[in-house]
C-alpha cells in the first residue's frame, strides 16, 4: 500500500479546538440556566404566608419537623415530624385547614384525604408520619421543600 501525498491536513487543529470551545461554553449556558431555575423555584412562598423558623415552629406551636425525605422509588414524600408540646400542636392542627402541606416552587402537595381524616392524638413527644404522593416528581433529593401549615409557611427544607 502507498501513502498519497498531499497538500492539505487530515483535520484542521483548530478546528478541534473551536469545537471544544463551543462544547464548554454550551455545558456552561446548561449549568448557569440550571442554577438560575432552581433558586427560582426555592424561593418562592404563597402571598399570604407568615414564615417562621423551625425553632419558632417548636416554640408557638409545640411541633419539630424531624425528616423531609424522598422515598418508595421517589412516587412518596416522607415528612416526620415531632409533638414536643401536645397542647400547642393541638392548637394548631385541630383546624383541618392547618394541616401540612408541601409546597415546592409553584406545585403543592397535599396528604390523601384518608390520612387527613385520621384521629391524631396529641401526647407530648409523639410523632407524626405523613406520606405525600410526590406527584410528577416534584421532590427529589436536595429539593427545597416549603411546609405550610394553614397561612403560616415554614422555612424551606431540603429534602433527603
Amino acid at each position: 500500500m502507498q501513502a498519497i501525498k498531499s497538500d492539505r491536513p487530515a483535520a484542521p487543529s483548530n478546528a478541534i479546538a473551536k469545537f471544544i470551545f463551543i462544547a464548554i461554553i454550551l455545558n456552561i449556558l446548561l449549568l448557569v440556566g440550571w442554577v438560575v431555575f432552581n433558586s427560582y423555584r426555592s424561593k418562592s412562598t404563597p402571598p399570604a404566608a407568615t414564615v417562621i423558623s423551625q425553632r419558632a415552629l417548636e416554640e408557638k406551636y409545640g411541633l419539630r419537623v424531624n425528616l423531609v425525605a424522598v422515598t418508595g422509588a421517589g412516587g412518596f414524600v416522607d415528612v416526620r415530624l415531632k409533638i414536643v408540646d401536645g397542647e400547642k400542636a393541638k392548637l394548631l392542627l385541630t383546624d383541618p385547614n392547618n394541616f401540612p402541606a408541601l409546597m415546592i416552587g409553584d406545585v403543592v402537595l397535599n396528604a390523601p384525604e384518608a390520612t387527613k381524616s385520621q384521629k391524631m392524638r396529641f401526647e407530648n413527644n409523639a410523632g407524626m408520619y405523613i406520606m405525600y404522593p410526590n406527584s410528577g416528581n416534584a421532590v427529589q433529593t436536595g429539593t427545597s421543600v416549603t411546609i405550610l401549615f394553614g397561612d403560616t409557611a415554614l422555612e424551606t427544607i431540603f429534602a433527603k
